[in-house]
């Protein structure tokens, strides 16, 4: 079969599945804390989420990953990682909180994951339970810990910047990079609608051009690294001599709408082309057709062919969907 492409021309090979629009956390620019759930009468199954899977794959999607939410609390998810193994995706990958992490951590070995993602915004557990709004701090630095000494290591830290909060931290979370084999991002902070409206969100934001500057003058410079993907968003740097890398993600200040290549599945069924825009595609009725992967290939065309040229990060534009609904 054909490529996927977009009107662009951009290759689409990657896949992002939210399996759940539920969390145990709540942070603040992710998610608010009275958000009301969808009834899980809309949420798709695991084995419709695979066969939407299944047809992206037979159209040259090779990556998938899976999200939540906070994946971890959607019973099932460790065999649903396998059953994508099995399918054939070249790289079936994990976000997570952490806070589900340790216990989960051999399963999700054994079913075959190839790299884990952890949120981690901050060193420091009361900023950490102001951020998230638990105090669970511990129990996901003792997930990460265990993740490096897994088949899992190297892990990839992201963390999302906030001026007044956590950019105090900025040098110290990039001198984990220096101890051990993380890939440490900062994440610019997207007007998303956790509970940063436009005004607060000018306050929060910090670019990664001021990030990369800060962590250098405290720690030395850093080097660029060659990226793998081409595709992927984050621009990755190296102190000398480290066994971790340091990195940006820059979907604010300076977009990478040109080179990507991913479409995203909610948990309740709608194809989303574009993380920064509005725009769904319900998807829910041809995965529950008789023939359902023909139907599913009708519909990722039309998907990939109103995928916009860029999406728009304005705060006065912010989405309808949290964060969390989207799968990141």
């Amino acid at each position: 079969m054909a490529q996927l492409t977009d009107s662009y021309r951009r290759k689409i090979d990657y896949l992002r599945i939210s399996v759940t629009d539920r969390c145990n956390f709540r942070c603040q620019y992710c998610m608010p804390e009275d958000i009301k759930f969808q009834d899980k009468s809309h949420i798709l199954t695991l084995e419709e989420m695979l066969t939407f899977a299944e047809a992206c794959l037979a159209l040259g999607v090779t990556k998938v990953r899976v999200t939540g939410g906070e994946p971890l609390v959607r019973r099932g998810v460790v065999k649903f990682v396998g059953w994508l193994k099995d399918l054939g995706f070249d790289e079936v990958t994990m976000t997570t909180n952490g806070y589900l992490l340790k216990e989960n951590l051999d399963g999700l070995v054994e079913a075959g994951l190839d790299r884990i993602n952890i949120s981690l915004d901050t060193l420091k557990p009361e900023k950490f339970a102001f951020i998230t709004r638990r105090d669970h701090f511990h129990k996901v630095w003792e997930a990460i810990m265990a993740a490096l000494e897994s088949p899992l290591s190297p892990v990839k830290i992201n963390a999302v910047a906030m001026r007044g909060i956590n950019d105090d931290e900025i040098a110290e979370m990039a001198r984990l990079t220096l101890k051990y084999p993380m890939h440490v991002r900062f994440i610019e902070l997207m007007p998303l609608n956790g509970d940063t409206d436009g005004s607060r969100f000018r306050k929060l934001f910090i670019s990664g051009e001021e990030i990369l500057e800060r962590a250098q003058e405290e720690l030395g410079e850093l080097e660029p690294v060659e990226k793998e993907d081409p595709a992927a968003p984050a621009d990755e740097f190296k102190f000398a001599g480290a066994p971790g890398t340091f990195g940006v993600i820059t979907p604010v200040s300076d977009p990478f709408c040109a080179r990507c290549s991913r479409l995203r599945l909610t948990a309740d069924g709608k194809i989303h082309p574009c993380l920064l825009t509005d725009l769904d595609v319900d998807v829910k009725a041809a995965i529950r057709s008789p023939d359902p992967i023909p139907a599913i290939h009708e519909v990722l065309w039309h998907a990939a062919r109103i995928k916009p040229a860029a999406g728009t990060a304005l705060p006065e534009q912010s989405r309808r969907r949290t964060m969390s609904q989207i799968g990141g």
